[in-house]
């Protein structure tokens, strides 16, 4: 089943992990572009160890390599949010929707100054209740280079051609096996990870925040960037 933009949360933490020159920043910015023009998003921030890419979402304003203005934003949400709470008069409430890219950050990831990360997968969505919106994609190579705590508050685990089979093996433990832990039903559920991420470019969605689950494929989608 493929993936359907409009089902995204309100809020949400999105984690892309692939090899290099997998498309995960092509993805990211088809994503972005769909959500744009489903009137989901009015703007974007990059934050990038070169400040390259992205240039269909983000405008030259919006891109940084210091970390550090990001809690600048989630400040101004914080403030946003707050008021919109005591707010009465729906027509007087803030109403931005925020995309934010973390990418080519895996050094950082473990450092201290990185600790906002888990700050944001644990807390990211409460700073922005509707009609304000925040989403985070956080881009990486390597699965282990993301906190534990953050893989497991994610709302969705978008994936392909991850290089190592032992990450792989970890990421299916933490996210594929929800409805079933026994051999069989793991076997199925990979052979099915496997017959979506088979051609170039085409990525597992493993929809993490998805209530009620019985069947593999009301959890894990389809998604390819056009």
């Amino acid at each position: 089943m493929n993936f359907n933009i409009e089902d995204m949360p309100n809020s949400s933490f999105n984690i892309l992990l692939a090899k290099r020159r997998s498309g995960k920043s092509y993805l990211t910015e088809y994503m972005i572009e769909k959500m744009k023009k489903n009137n989901q998003l009015d703007c974007c921030f990059l934050f990038s160890g070169t400040g390259a890419g992205f240039e269909r979402v983000c405008d030259e304003h919006c891109r940084f390599t210091n970390i550090e203005i990001l809690d600048t934003i989630l400040e101004n949400y914080k403030t946003m949010n707050d008021y919109n709470k005591i707010q009465k008069k729906e027509k007087l409430k803030f109403r931005i929707r925020t995309a934010i890219i973390l990418d080519d950050l895996a050094i950082d990831l473990k450092s201290k100054k990185f600790n906002i990360i888990e700050k944001l997968a644990v807390n990211g969505r409460h700073f922005a209740y509707a009609p304000l919106s925040l989403h985070f994609f956080i881009l990486s190579q390597s699965l282990t280079k993301i906190p534990r705590v953050v893989r497991l508050n994610c709302d969705c685990m978008i994936m392909n051609q991850i290089s190592s089979s032992n990450e792989l093996k970890l990421v299916a433990d933490e996210c594929l096996y929800i409805t079933s832990h026994d051999l069989e039903s793991k076997r199925i559920a990979m052979k099915y990870y496997e017959s979506i991420v088979n051609e170039p470019y085409s990525f597992c969605i493993v929809e993490l925040f998805r209530n009620n689950i019985v069947n593999l494929a009301d959890y894990i989608k389809k998604i390819k960037a056009n």
